[in-house]
């Protein structure tokens, strides 16, 4: 989107018949956010708030000072403003930053909303500077592919093909798939990889949706991304400093920080599935016009069953490679890597020596030919290369389709420490302006040295921690249950936080999340509560999350039982959501290949790994879930976590220090005293 044209509203900000202010980019930040400013202006209701100011000048002046900057802003300071108009002040002096988020929802509020309001505050900006939302490959149509789907047997024959033809040949068309009006099931079949692009070799080069895309964004001032499109890009320029797709920048925001150790260990890892290379000679079996010899297409895709099923007979969700592969198995599965990766340089072999042989799909064969080399380095790398700071590990699941079962593996390759890898491919760069992380959820223990070690941050780091403007004291209460023992998956236990939750639910009208740390617990209860509640309950898994949250509002008086999706960026403002249940305190799963990686590494380098590892994160998980009750000023209800950890352990005090500033409560006559008191303050 550029916001560089002149809307009516615009216009009406500076001339209308009630004229108002032309204010610059040189006033004070004070100002802009006081009471008198341009944001109270243009926002009915717009409250001044301390906490936004400070924010914002810890982001200036990282932004001046070419620092990087760690920030935590708690619910209701409105983070965004306060690094977004520093962002439109370096702007307007001709600086370039890049605003890198998490969720799609924000990006799209970024661009649709809150970039379009900042550019109103300041005279000018909105002719001067300009905002792009850029989105990876994977979103956009390739030309090139669509010529080549003509020649695909499989493809040609998808419903809805030609309509997705005229489509692309619609003047104003985007070429993107979120604006496309329908559904096309081999949407990724019709977009282009690093390895089959031809770049400025291709016809449609001038023409192509992508490239337009990265054009329009090297000519902006402000660059919208999500987190694994940024990462992506730093994983490139390690192996070549020219390779990346961004535009040159001078100032880095990280909103919604908290995921960034997650996003790079993706962007710096290997994942390689078992549909992977079957889906490599499918494609190539229905090319027109190649006559190949199907058998070294199926001694292939023969080696590759082979390959992964002893990661499924291991019996085991997650393992590593060491757990599963040992002794003779491990020299039996490393022969057929090997013979793997031979067979895959062959196939290479042949795709290229027949584009050479055939004019028609020369380009097309070329492509898939470093699609297969890029396949083959990887899976070498899995198995052959070693690298200390990496561990290697198997991910099995399994889904229904219809009586048959669909397992699937996915092996990876995942950085013990990013903190190490992020040194060569973000910290060691030369810094030309800030970097700025930002969260509600950032700070562990009060401070940042859990984020700064995971990431390793430089000491030079401006710190800036503001709590919330809410009256937390009076609109929560924090419920812990005391008589609870600690907890368990007996059946025992979770009959007795069933009938704790049964009377929480029925004091509150419903009107409820109920955040669960496993899949298994969570069924667990709703399998207990459907018959037994009389509110409409909604698990996730049942409907896609939106359209959940969605019913969940309308209902009224609903229960929503989720987990990871539902413990973060799901806002329920209102009277439909007054209650939130938490399961347990999230730590990280035991036995998780990476955990126990990240774990272990610590201890080696003589630190403590429940202490330094383990408790911050799930310090930073259990505010998350907390903080899906309190969304505004007149928002009220209670948070129940059912671990009485909080109350028996002695880390438990340091969870609870450093939660919002709630009214407390681990007896039941207390919790009813609060409700009551809550009702009676209704108006």
């Amino acid at each position: 989107m550029r916001t560089g044209s002149r809307s009516a509203a615009n216009r009406s900000h500076v001339t209308g018949a009630r004229a108002r202010k032309v204010h610059r980019a040189e006033d004070t930040l004070e100002f802009l956010f006081g009471p008198e400013g341009p944001l109270a202006e243009n926002l009915p209701g717009y409250e001044c708030r301390q906490e936004q100011v400070q924010v914002a000048r810890a982001v200036e002046q990282a932004m001046c000072e070419a620092r990087p900057c760690l920030a935590e802003a708690g619910t209701g300071v409105g983070k965004t403003l306060a690094y977004l108009i520093p962002a439109v002040r370096a702007a307007l002096r001709g600086q370039t930053t890049v605003i890198s988020t998490h969720t799609i929802n924000l990006q799209s509020q970024l661009i649709e909303k809150d970039i379009p309001l900042v550019l109103r505050l300041f005279a000018g900006a909105a002719d001067q500077i300009s905002a792009t939302l850029m989105k990876g490959r994977g979103n956009y149509l390739c030309l090139q592919a669509l010529d080549y789907a003509q020649g695909d047997l499989l493809l040609s024959q998808e419903p809805n093909f030609e309509r997705l033809k005229r489509w692309a040949r619609r003047n104003g068309c985007t070429g993107d798939v979120a604006d496309l009006p329908f559904s096309f099931g081999a949407w990724s079949d019709l977009t282009s990889t690093p390895e089959t692009c031809r770049a400025q070799q291709c016809r449609h080069y001038n023409d192509c949706f992508y490239y337009r895309m990265r054009w329009k964004a090297s000519e902006s001032n402000l660059i919208v991304v999500n987190h694994a499109l940024f990462f992506s890009d730093l994983a490139l320029r390690l192996s070549d400093p020219n390779a990346g797709f961004l535009p040159n920048y001078h100032h880095v925001i990280f909103d919604e920080a908290h995921h960034l150790e997650d996003v790079a260990s993706k962007a710096f890892g290997i994942e390689f599935g078992s549909r992977r290379l079957v889906t490599l000679t499918e494609r190539i079996k229905y090319l027109k016009g190649l006559d190949l010899d199907r058998e070294r297409l199926r001694a292939l895709e023969d080696l590759n069953a082979g390959l992964f099923a002893s990661f499924v007979q291991g019996g085991r969700n997650e393992c590593s490679f060491d757990e599963v592969i040992q002794g003779e198995v491990r020299q039996n599965v490393e022969e057929t890597a090997s013979r793997v990766c031979t067979s895959i340089a062959e196939l290479q072999r042949v795709l290229l020596e027949t584009a050479r042989d055939d004019e028609n799909l020369r380009d097309h064969l070329e492509g898939i030919a470093r699609v297969c080399g890029r396949a083959r380095e990887e899976l070498h790398q899995l198995f052959f290369e070693q690298d200390a700071n990496a561990v290697r590990w198997a991910e099995v699941s399994t889904a229904s389709r219809g009586a048959k079962k669909d397992v699937r593996v996915t092996l990876r390759l995942t950085p013990v420490s990013v903190a190490t890898t992020l040194q060569r491919a973000l910290w060691s760069r030369t810094r030309t302006g800030g970097m700025i992380f930002i969260s509600a959820t950032l700070a562990s223990s009060g401070g940042f040295s859990y984020f700064r070690n995971r990431i390793g941050v430089p000491d030079d780091a401006i710190e800036c921690i503001v709590g919330s403007p809410f009256d937390y004291k009076r609109q929560a209460l924090l419920y812990v249950p005391g008589h609870l023992p600690a907890p368990s998956t007996t059946p025992g236990y979770i009959e007795q936080i069933v009938a704790e939750i049964e009377r929480l639910l029925l004091l509150t009208g419903g009107r409820a999340f109920l955040l669960f740390t496993s899949r298994a617990m969570l069924n667990a209860v709703y399998e207990r509560l459907r018959d037994r509640l009389p509110f409409p309950l909604f698990r996730q898994g049942d409907a896609p999350p939106a359209r959940l949250v969605e019913a969940f509002r309308e209902s009224g008086n609903g229960c929503l039982f989720g987990n990871q999706t539902f413990w973060e960026g799901v806002d329920v403002p209102g009277d439909a959501l007054s209650c939130v249940i938490m399961d347990r305190l999230p730590f990280a799963v035991p036995d998780s290949p990476v955990t126990r990686a990240r774990e272990q590494a610590i201890v080696a380098q003589g630190g403590d790994w429940f202490r330094d590892y383990t408790v911050p994160q799930a310090q930073i998980r259990l505010k998350q879930g907390f903080g899906r009750l309190i969304r505004t000023r007149t928002d009220r209800g209670i948070v129940c976590i059912l671990d009485s950890r909080l109350i028996t352990r002695d880390y438990g005090k340091e969870f609870v220090r450093y939660l919002p500033p709630a009214s407390r409560a681990s007896i039941w006559s207390r919790v009813e005293k609060f409700w009551s008191e809550q009702a009676r303050s209704d108006p």
